[in-house]
């Protein structure tokens, strides 16, 4: 869910008009009023009960949001008041009940037009709580969450049966979970259709003016059921007169047009004369002519000529002419329009012709009834004739298209048939193909995990190999040096071995030979070296 939401400022307008003229000039006050009445619109000054209710878990504390502790506390206008110690003949008070404060003005309700966070916001407001529902019942709708609310504050205007409702808690959470149980849910399941808005709060203000905070916009009331329009609550309507209402009010509104100056909600259809042959607008209904027989309209001789193509066909001699509302006679070949007319609607009305002077003036006019009277029976045979040969054409043409579409719903039903069957087998050869995907899904599983254990096993015998091979060139090179070292030893002993053997030689050579004594009992004297030759070399020089 988003943090993000649009926040609202409860501003109380009080009416302390009559202390700012005293102390300002007459040309401000006049603007000042007039931006006034401008804000307020045909709002009225009215008194506003103003009730709040403390917490009784915990003692008054200064941390406790943006409402005064109760309501024997003064309003911050009053506070103002006192604080100016320049006004040496006021005086700070409030009046009216200690636990009630009565302040006239107007109550204005502002949304943000930003979103902003909510996480700082700590006030939700009730609107449109039933006066059916009193503060005992308000208490008992918000008991799951005393342990949270800090205050609870009630505000009443002379809107008629509902008052609005203040709740600061002691946290954001809390808060919030208030307004995710509550919003929406009806105060009573006896009454479905009072149900509990909730807007978030960010500030209550007391200001002398209407004037809408910067970034905000006052919410307006429904004409209809006179609760608040939030558009991110209830989907708002504006119709032509740019009234806006709910858009449920006005659904259930049952006339077409606006409840509050009964103008048409929509657009109406603009008329349109056509053809019906070629199905052109012309420019002036003095070109279309209707039947008066069977109502066909067709297009002047001097555009399409349709309407005469009608009589043609059909025999229908008699057209009247829409726009001057002449009749026009094919046969006779001229207009026949001379009985008189209402000059309000142009209905046709009866009229007493002037009384016959002779019996011949009589006789004249019943032949000429007869007349007509055979010329309409005539029309009338013509016209019968005429519907019953369209009508045995239209059904023959039905039969036909009955016929055709009977054929080309048993070719579809076929279709439809082995369609049906294809797609059986379809399914049937998707579900194998899927059991064997499946399968091979697994054993690639299977594949994938032996080729990550082997190479995790390669890994590790690279691994191993490189320890090894770096063991080995150190035991080369051990062994090289031990076998150097050795080979010297060697030397060494083949060179005592050859004087050991030499030595036993030559006792083996003495022992033999016969001058024994005399080598035994000799000695041995090692003579000085001679002398280089270049010392020699040298003492000569010298």
């Amino acid at each position: 869910m988003s943090d993000l939401v649009s926040k609202c400022v409860l501003r109380v307008e009080v009416n302390n008009y009559q202390e700012n003229e005293d102390s300002r000039g007459a040309e401000a006050v006049v603007t000042t009023s007039d931006n006034v009445q401008r804000n307020r619109g045909q709002r009225k000054i009215r008194d506003i009960s103003v009730e709040t209710f403390p917490s009784r878990l915990e003692s008054p504390r200064d941390d406790w949001g943006i409402l005064p502790k109760y309501s024997r506390e003064a309003t911050p206008v009053s506070e103002s008041q006192k604080e100016s110690p320049d006004k040496e003949n006021e005086i700070g008070f409030f009046s009216g009940n200690p636990f009630v404060e009565i302040t006239k003005g107007i109550l204005h309700l502002y949304k943000e037009d930003v979103l902003s966070s909510r996480k700082d916001a700590l006030t939700l407001c009730l609107l449109g709580v039933p006066t059916t529902m009193p503060c005992h019942d308000l208490l008992t709708f918000t008991a799951p969450c005393h342990d949270d609310i800090s205050h609870i504050r009630v505000l009443r205007d002379s809107t008629p049966n509902q008052y609005m409702a203040l709740l600061t808690f002691r946290n954001h959470d809390a808060a919030m979970e208030f307004y995710l149980t509550f919003n929406g849910a009806p105060f009573s399941s006896l009454e479905p259709d009072g149900i509990c808005r909730i807007v978030w709060v960010s500030k209550v203000e007391w200001a002398h003016d209407g004037v809408p905070p910067p970034g905000h916009t006052e919410l307006p009331t429904c004409p209809v059921c006179l609760e608040r329009m939030d558009e991110s609550v209830d989907g708002v309507l504006t119709i032509l007169c740019n009234h806006a209402f709910h858009a449920s009010c006005l659904e259930q509104w049952g006339d077409s047009t606006c409840p509050v100056c009964r103008c048409v909600q929509s657009p109406e259809q603009a008329e349109t004369s056509e053809c019906e042959e070629c199905d052109s607008s012309v420019p002036s209904p003095d070109s279309l002519w209707i039947c008066l027989i069977c109502g066909h309209v067709g297009c002047g001789r001097y555009l399409g000529g349709h309407a005469a193509s009608h009589y043609r066909e059909t025999g229908h001699c008699y057209a009247l002419q829409l726009g001057s509302h002449r009749v026009w006679d094919y046969k006779g070949d001229n207009f026949v329009h001379r009985l008189l007319q209402n000059k309000a609607d142009g209905k046709l009305v009866a009229s007493e012709g002037p009384q016959p002077e002779s019996e011949g003036a009589q006789e004249k006019v019943d032949s000429v009834q007869l007349e007509f009277t055979y010329l309409l029976t005539s029309q009338l045979e013509e016209q019968r004739m005429y519907f019953e040969d369209k009508m045995s054409l239209l059904e023959s043409q039905l039969s036909e298209e009955t016929k055709l579409l009977r054929e080309n719903m048993s070719s579809v039903s076929e279709e439809n048939k082995q369609l049906r069957s294809k797609l059986v087998t379809v399914t049937k050869e998707k579900q194998v193909l899927e059991k064997k995907l499946q399968q091979h899904h697994s054993k690639l599983t299977s594949t994938l995990n032996d080729l990550n254990e082997e190479r995790q096993l390669g890994k590790a015998l690279r691994n191993n190999q490189q320890q090894w091979q770096t063991k080995i060139t150190n035991l080369e090179e051990k062994f090289n040096e031990l076998k150097s070292h050795k080979e010297t030893e060697i030397a060494d002993l083949k060179e005592q071995v050859r004087d050991l053997m030499f030595f036993i030689d030559a006792q083996r050579v003495i022992e033999k030979s016969d001058e024994k004594e005399d080598i035994a009992s000799g000695t041995v004297t090692i003579g000085e070296a001679p002398e280089t030759t270049k010392r020699r070399k040298g003492k000569k020089k010298r």
